[in-house]
């Protein structure tokens, strides 16, 4: 997951500015998987892209 959100992730501007760029990207990697460990223990209540959608559109708020 670290290797995917790598290469979106700028701590040189906007709201992640003077940040550890392992720091943010393990924050995230970790709020993923944590995501899809919730899904699971609760029975996957929403469809899988639901989750996607949602999860991407949590992402793009801290990346754009």
């Amino acid at each position: 997951m670290i290797k995917e959100l790598k290469p979106d992730v700028d701590t040189s501007n906007g709201k992640n500015k003077g940040l550890s760029e392992d720091l943010v990207l393990q924050f995230f990697a970790s709020a993923g998987v944590g995501i899809v460990e919730w899904w699971f223990k609760h029975g996957m209540p929403l469809p899988a892209r639901v989750i996607a959608e949602q999860t991407g559109r949590l992402l793009d708020r801290n990346f754009n």
